[in-house]
């Protein structure tokens, strides 16, 4: 090899050997908050092998500082929700030994109250094709209530508990559900969890088949949704499609379908259900127009039964009492036998 190409190979080569060890000293020297930092961005970025590293790295670099410091329950919870969410590859065996270990080492720490609630969810959300055992997720959600009762995270799971109750379209189950909602309702008016109350309020009445009532639960839904302008996937779309969907045909209720088929089409004009609430106005406009004409049609039959209908066999006919006009028999106070002109 000629001496020049040589000398450059062994420069590159020395080049990358200090980059390396530079790299290698600066993750070794890394603050735990700059792992765990580092982590969530790759595993928003579905990086979730390096996520795991990071992870892992928190936990050794913070383990001198105690078992229950922030930082190690932070980097636990980490990989506890790695480990759970990640698709694919996801271990739920290793996701449920971190999140009660974070349980153990600060049974009072908000962390534990995310980690009861996701042990909750492992049992309520099964892999596709199998059936969850929905007695057992109420029990975990109850733990999370019970032992959590003013935290967020057990509104969380009451609200999760109560959808276990309307999932088989069970009337008695539905009642259950429903007044457990109210109550909930009532006893915290300012939650955030308002709205997905009241969505479960509004399936309840629809098991229970009560569509005015259900009409009334989905409009407080959306009304109670907390709008994120930071959140391009909060979508009210479905929304309004479905409250005007409800109100049109479950309860005739034409100027509320109007009202929110018109704030699709204002809020969202290229959502793909534009055509659909387009076609649904002139419906309705089309309802209204032929009723209007039939009910306009039926009083001026009312006042003058012989115009614009076929001759009935009750209408008088000419004799010659009459000079060839027709009497036209007149009905009784009472509603009883025409009198007048005997009919023949």
């Amino acid at each position: 090899m000629p001496a020049p190409r040589l000398g450059f190979l062994i420069c590159a080569l020395s080049v990358v050997g200090l980059l390396l060890s530079g790299c290698s000293e600066k993750i070794a020297s890394q603050d735990p908050k700059e792992n765990i930092v580092a982590a969530w961005n790759d595993y928003r970025l579905g990086e979730f092998k390096k996520a795991l590293l990071e992870f892992e790295a928190a936990t050794t670099e913070s383990a001198p500082a105690g078992a229950n410091d922030e930082m190690h329950l932070q980097a636990l919870y980490g990989l506890a929700t790695t480990w759970n969410l990640r698709r694919p590859d996801e271990d739920f065996n290793q996701a449920t030994q971190f999140y009660r270990k974070i349980i153990a080492l600060a049974p009072t720490n908000d962390l534990a109250a995310w980690s009861m609630l996701a042990l909750a969810r492992m049992k309520h959300l099964v892999p596709v094709g199998t059936e969850p055992d929905y007695a057992q997720a109420r029990i975990a959600y109850q733990e999370c209530i019970d032992h959590f009762p003013n935290h967020l995270a057990s509104e969380e799971a009451f609200i999760y508990q109560q959808e276990t109750f309307l999932v088989k379209f069970s009337p008695a189950d539905a009642a259950t559900a429903l007044a457990a909602l109210q109550k909930f309702i009532g006893d915290h008016p300012k939650s955030p969890n308002l709205s997905p109350a009241y969505a479960l309020v509004g399936q309840a009445y629809y098991v229970l088949g009560n569509p005015v009532k259900r009409l009334e639960a989905k409009i407080r839904a959306n009304d109670k949704e907390e709008i994120d302008p930071g959140n391009p996937l909060q979508d009210r779309a479905i929304r309004y499609w479905e409250i005007a969907a409800i109100a049109e045909f479950d309860v005739g209720d034409f100027n509320t379908a109007r009202k929110y088929y018109r704030r699709l089409l204002t809020d969202y004009p290229n959502d793909m259900r534009c055509y659909g609430a387009k076609s649904a106005l002139g419906r309705m406009d089309a309802l209204e127009a032929e009723f209007r004409a039939k009910s306009s049609n039926a009083v001026i039959d009312r006042i003058v039964p012989d115009v614009g209908r076929a001759a009935s066999p009750f209408d008088a006919k000419p004799t010659s009492s009459t000079n060839g006009l027709a009497a036209r028999p007149t009905p009784r106070s009472n509603g009883q036998a025409f009198t007048g002109t005997v009919l023949r």
